[in-house]
């Protein structure tokens, strides 16, 4: 049976929302509480960040609570999701999980929002998650939020990504929907004859001069670059971040086909940071790559934005 939840313009299926809305309460501690262990001693893993659940332990999970498969854990996944978050300015928490197309593994997403930086710096929980995915050379197959309703910002952001189109947004509520479903016709990469982008963009970037830079830091910014996605400019750009115990966390410009909204490299780089469970203030110094003579300016909102987050030495070097 079908029916509609309230305010949504979209059918429902009343048995999965059912099934799904007593989830929480069937299963929400037991898996928030395992949950939480894993993520606490993954705390300090270099390799594997918190936000990310490795399709083993969420498999693994599935069989201990009697879950019909990940879609559940990841409506169970959704309030640790949450506590992700970082709103100082709107208190408005926001928490998604997604489900990586290739390795099934969990990607845990939360806003975040940047006092003294501009607004527009702003990484919203779908991004956040996409972001994640993007990183660690996946991308999303379903993203699983309290409501399939992300706003117009996070619909334009979803359609950047290569295979959009098979993207699934699932809810507790019952829908079970297609990108397209909630953004139809939309103004997407193929519409200027580009391809989305993709966990390896595979351009052929080297650094002008990496002999002036920490070996480990040019590695970082090479490996950052290869996913910069910056096919309407032709300006890409990364960032690496240096934290405190010496971790590494790169990030690499997302363009949108849109031009507004695209998502800079830093931003790239402190979705990495907090994924990690890792706080602003660990950073120590922090390095932009930019090709010469770009069109677009990527180099001076980072440097805005890392200086509202942690006054850290920025230095910039460039493309070859």
């Amino acid at each position: 049976m079908t029916e509609r939840a309230a305010g949504s313009p979209f059918p429902v299926s009343a048995g999965l929302a059912a099934r799904r809305g007593g989830l929480r309460a069937a299963h929400g501690d037991a898996f928030l509480a395992r949950l939480g262990a894993m993520l606490h001693a993954g705390a300090a893993d270099r390799v594997h960040p918190v936000c990310a659940i490795r399709a083993s332990v969420v498999d693994a999970l599935v069989a201990d609570l009697g879950l019909a498969d990940a879609t559940d854990a990841a409506v169970l996944a959704l309030d640790a999701a949450a506590a992700i978050a970082r709103p100082p300015i709107s208190g408005y928490r926001v928490g998604v999980v997604g489900i990586g197309a290739a390795s099934g593994d969990l990607y845990l997403g939360g806003n975040l929002e940047f006092p003294g930086a501009a607004i527009t710096s702003t990484v919203h929980a779908e991004g956040f998650a996409a972001l994640l995915a993007r990183a660690r050379g996946d991308r999303l197959a379903t993203l699983v939020s309290t409501q399939t309703r992300p706003c117009a910002h996070c619909r334009q952001v979803l359609a950047e990504f290569d295979g959009a189109a098979e993207l699934r947004l699932v809810d507790p509520l019952g829908h079970d929907l297609a990108l397209e479903d909630v953004f139809p016709w939309p103004f997407a990469p193929s519409d200027l004859g580009q391809r989305g982008a993709r966990t390896d963009e595979g351009g052929p970037l080297s650094l002008e001069d990496p002999a002036a830079l920490p070996d480990d830091v040019a590695a970082a910014l090479a490996a950052a670059g290869r996913r910069a996605h910056a096919p309407y400019s032709g300006s890409p750009a990364a960032a690496v971040l240096r934290l405190r115990d010496g971790l590494l966390v790169g990030g690499a410009v997302l363009e949108s086909v849109a031009f507004n909204p695209s998502i800079g490299p830093a931003q790239d780089a402190l979705v990495g940071l907090v994924a990690a469970g890792r706080r602003y203030d660990e950073i120590v110094e922090a390095w932009l790559a930019v090709r010469r003579d770009a069109p677009v300016d990527y180099e001076a909102p980072s440097r805005g934005l890392l200086a509202a987050v942690a006054p850290a030495p920025v230095r910039t070097t460039y493309w070859g």
